[in-house]
């Protein structure tokens, strides 16, 4: 777990009272008559939220008074509202040379800390002996954040109790542990706990955050509009917010207002590097990658570290040319993702791309071995094991790029450390993480009755983390038992409604031979996210099973007007959706450039021979194409029954 995921969104605690303790001789140093009015403007401010207020009446306090204490404090209270942990600590750090007493520091110091990235020293602040009655629940939500970030769950388990017996109606405290509660996969807790600090705090724009946050994975994004609506209403200058709203926006593809709300954090958070970052995948996806460059430089590499910034500045470098800058960026994001398949692929590519084949085998083989593998995979891949000499191979990945049959996805680990996985998983066979990676290396290699085992008892143990009933969705799954493997991603579903859970669950509705109920999952999920190519391609494919034509041609032309024209299936697809509405010579356009994409493919030939024969009526070209789908798949009962049926029509057309 990392610092950021505890440091979102802290509460800050008013600590007034703490300046009434400073020493006598604090409180009479400095020009007095000036700063205290300012101070008590400030403090005025802060009551109300107004933190921005407050910095700048603070700033002039200082600066009337330099030796006075006071305004310090209330200094590192407003930067720790405002996000500024570094100059919250230095303003602390001043107070205590000035006289405050190290005690009434203690909260806000651990505070300072954590945000700074320091939660061992967080932590010893936070347990000192000498912190002040009145600060006490503070300290203790203090240290429990410091735990969490230390990875020492249990005692951070324990610390939030300690924390909620003290001060059990304090909204910052049940959206610390909101916080924490997502953090360690159990979703319904942390939605208990958001409902809570809502309850307390109606009006508390971090709250508001938190549950438009916690909305937007249960349900979707734009289920999470009004929430994320609401919080800037009530503070409309709160950047959390505003950051969160402008990435969901980007999220819908609603890049115009996006863009707006990135302005408006910008006009109040000049260097705010988040919102150059969105405005830098903008661009990208619009492939504007010069403009994406200069926006990526103006986060002055605070993002850095982040995955999303990593897979950026990836892509621009491959744009670029620099392979080997690319190279560096993918292969850093692998190690931390390594479920990250399309970082992995990117990575491959980077390597193939500087000749180093051997290597992108080794990276793209894993890929291209999985059951699930895309075409885009298996090309790549294949074309790297040409290069290493391996023709069968390559032939091999290729011939199944040119179908496309997918098996479901089951996040099944890549190469894992069975042995430490395995050691991990038994020492707590109710901790969800290990167990649910080690349920999946079992079913890997085909011990359904062990991982059937395995993830019922996890999933009893774990009932509001999602990712323990998905786990017992694919044993389920891969046992065939598909109304039961629905009903374990519908409980997931209701908890985290991402794509993978709703592409499982409607695929699972499918083959459980339920197609209404697959429908009403997939029109759920597109319904909250417009933009998710994977299911539109999904909902296509069972609209055409059911004659929905209409529908399905609309859909797809969605996916190609996002994705381009160079997807062999797509078109191929397209080429029968038009054919279903009856317009064969739109459908031919179609099915010949996916043939051309594609002409080794059964499916792409088949489309092809098919739409030339329904708009040019029988002819020997038509007959040609399906006689060479059928010799590509030749126990295909459809691609011969099209074959027998352009034979008979060339017949018609030749008596």
């Amino acid at each position: 777990m990392t610092r950021r995921a505890w440091t979102t969104g802290l509460a800050i605690v008013g600590l007034t009272a703490a300046l009434v303790v400073l020493p006598a001789q604090t409180l009479l140093a400095g020009n007095r008559e000036d700063a205290q009015p300012m101070l008590a403007r400030a403090l005025a401010a802060l009551d109300r939220g107004d933190a921005r207020i407050a910095r700048v009446e603070l700033l002039n306090a200082v600066r009337a008074d330099p030796d006075w204490a006071a305004p310090r404090l209330a200094q590192a209270r407003a930067m720790i509202a405002l996000g500024d942990g570094r100059t919250a600590q230095d303003a602390l750090e001043r107070a205590r040379a000035l006289g405050a007493p190290a005690a009434v520091t203690r909260a806000m110091m651990a505070q300072s800390l954590l945000m700074n990235g320091d939660p061992a020293a967080a932590l010893a602040q936070a347990q000192a002996k000498d912190v002040p009655r009145a600060d006490v629940p503070y300290a203790a939500r203090m240290a429990a954040l410091a735990l969490a970030d230390l990875g020492r769950v249990p005692e951070a388990f324990a610390a939030f109790e300690k924390a909620l017996a003290l001060s059990p109606d304090d909204a910052a405290l049940w959206r610390d542990i909101a916080v924490f509660r997502r953090a360690t996969g159990d979703r319904a807790a942390a939605l208990l706990a958001s409902d809570r600090a809502i309850a307390l705090a109606p009006d508390d724009p971090a709250a508001l955050t938190l549950r438009a946050e916690l909305v937007r994975t249960q349900y979707g994004p734009v289920a999470a509009l009004p929430w994320f609506d609401k919080a800037i209403t009530v503070a409309p200058d709160y950047l959390p917010a505003l950051t969160e709203y402008a990435a969901t926006l980007a999220d819908l593809g609603r890049a115009r207002q996006m863009l707006a709300l990135t302005r408006r954090i910008i006009a109040r958070d000049p260097a705010n590097p988040r919102a150059f970052f969105l405005q830098a995948a903008m661009a990208a996806r619009a492939g504007d990658m010069g403009l994406a460059r200069r926006m990526l430089d103006r986060t002055e590499g605070r993002l850095d570290d982040q995955p999303a910034t990593m897979l950026l500045k990836g892509m621009l470098y491959l744009d670029g040319g620099n392979a080997t800058l690319a190279a560096d960026q993918f292969k850093a994001l692998v190690a931390r993702q390594p479920f990250n398949f399309r970082a992995r692929l990117l990575y491959g590519r980077a390597l193939a791309d500087m000749g180093q084949y051997r290597e992108s085998d080794a990276v793209l083989g894993p890929l291209a071995a999985r059951a699930d593998a895309d075409g885009h995979a298996l090309t790549l891949a294949a074309r790297v094991r040409e290069q290493l000499g391996d023709r069968a191979g390559a032939d091999a990945w290729l011939v199944r790029a040119s179908r496309p049959e997918r098996q479901t996805a089951a996040l099944l680990p890549l190469d894992p450390d069975v042995a430490a996985l395995s050691a991990r998983a038994s020492a707590d066979p109710g901790l969800a993480g290990p167990n649910i990676s080690y349920v999946r290396v079992v079913l890997a290699r085909g011990q359904t009755g062990a991982a059937i085992t395995r993830a019922t008892k996890l999933r009893d143990e774990n009932p509001g983390a999602p990712q323990a009933h998905v786990a017992l969705g694919d044993t389920l799954a891969e046992l065939r038992r598909w109304g039961e493997a629905a009903r374990a991603y519908a409980a997931a579903a209701n908890l985290v409604y991402d794509e993978a859970t709703a592409m499982r669950l409607a695929t699972a509705w499918n083959n459980a031979a339920q197609p209404a109920r697959a429908e009403q999952a997939l029109g759920l999920f597109l319904t909250q996210n417009p933009g998710s190519v994977v299911a539109f391609r999904l909902a296509a494919t069972a609209w055409m099973r059911t004659g929905q034509w209409q529908r399905a041609t609309d859909a797809l032309e969605q996916v190609r007007a996002r994705t381009g024209s160079r997807d062999a299936w797509l078109l191929a697809d397209l080429a029968w959706a038009w054919l279903g509405r009856g317009d064969a010579n739109r459908a031919l356009v179609y099915a010949r450039q996916a043939y051309r994409l594609q002409p080794a493919g059964p499916v792409t030939t088949d489309a092809y021979g098919w739409a030339l024969l329904k708009a040019k009526g029988g002819n020997q070209a038509s007959v040609d194409l399906l006689e060479k789908a059928v010799v590509l798949s030749p126990g295909n009962a459809l691609l011969n029954d099209h074959l027998r049926t352009a034979r008979a029509a060339l017949a018609k057309a030749g008596a």
